[in-house]
């Protein structure tokens, strides 16, 4: 017998249930159903439901408590880097922020774009040629952007991201790549199940007929 999913799963050993549980009542930051598009242009993927930071770290007290637990888990595992790295994403900014501040770590930010892809530039900060970096993002649905486009762009910069954090990652094959790349430095608070398919093996698309809808209409919408 299969053991059913849980759409959403405490993973940090040390945040507290509780709080979780009000972060979640509270923002309303998960949908498991709805066909979404993201990042939100010709070339994105689609989700079976949507997992977003924008209403999480729109309080204060939130953001307080997940970069308290990150930076106990930094120190616990010996968290060793010169800096945080993190997209400019006007979400994330004050998750990065109050860790950076938590670590007595400079932040530096690459260009963020709002369909949800990255840019091509430093855009804040800078990373001197030999840091040991820890790569931040607020969700990582894919795994794509601390598994791999923000440590090649800190790669470019002639850094090296050590280690990485989120607040919420997804289930996916190289979410799993990254977890075995990183192993105990990488953390996440929870894990959230979230489908994600290429556009033409989508099976919303094939059952209904119809397009996605952009994640940000979730994202930056009235909480359902």
């Amino acid at each position: 017998m299969q053991t059913p999913t849980i759409p959403v799963r405490l993973v940090s050993p040390t945040f507290k249930p509780e709080v979780l549980q009000e972060v979640l009542d509270v923002s309303r930051p998960f949908i498991a159903e709805g066909h979404f598009l993201y990042p939100a242009d010709t070339d994105g993927d689609h989700t079976r439901g949507f997992f977003a930071i924008e209403p999480v770290t729109a309080h204060a007290g939130f953001v307080d408590a997940i970069a308290d637990d990150m930076a106990a888990w930094a120190l616990r595992e010996g968290i060793d880097v010169d800096m945080v790295f993190a997209p400019a994403q006007p979400a994330v900014r004050p998750l990065a922020d109050a860790l950076a501040k938590r670590l007595r770590r400079s932040v530096a930010y690459w260009d963020y774009r709002p369909s949800g892809r990255f840019g091509d530039a430093l855009v804040e900060g800078w990373v001197p040629g030999g840091s040991k970096v820890l790569a931040l993002n607020g969700v990582s649905l894919q795994g794509r952007c601390v598994g791999l486009r923000l440590p090649q762009f800190v790669e470019r910069l002639g850094g090296d991201v050590t280690s990485a954090a989120v607040f919420a990652k997804g289930t996916t094959d190289l979410v799993h790549r990254t977890e075995e790349r990183f192993g105990p430095h990488f953390y996440s608070t929870l894990q959230v199940d979230v489908p994600v398919y290429p556009p033409a093996a989508c099976p919303m698309c094939a059952a209904t007929n119809r397009p996605p809808v952009s994640w940000k209409e979730f994202a930056d919408g009235p909480r359902p």
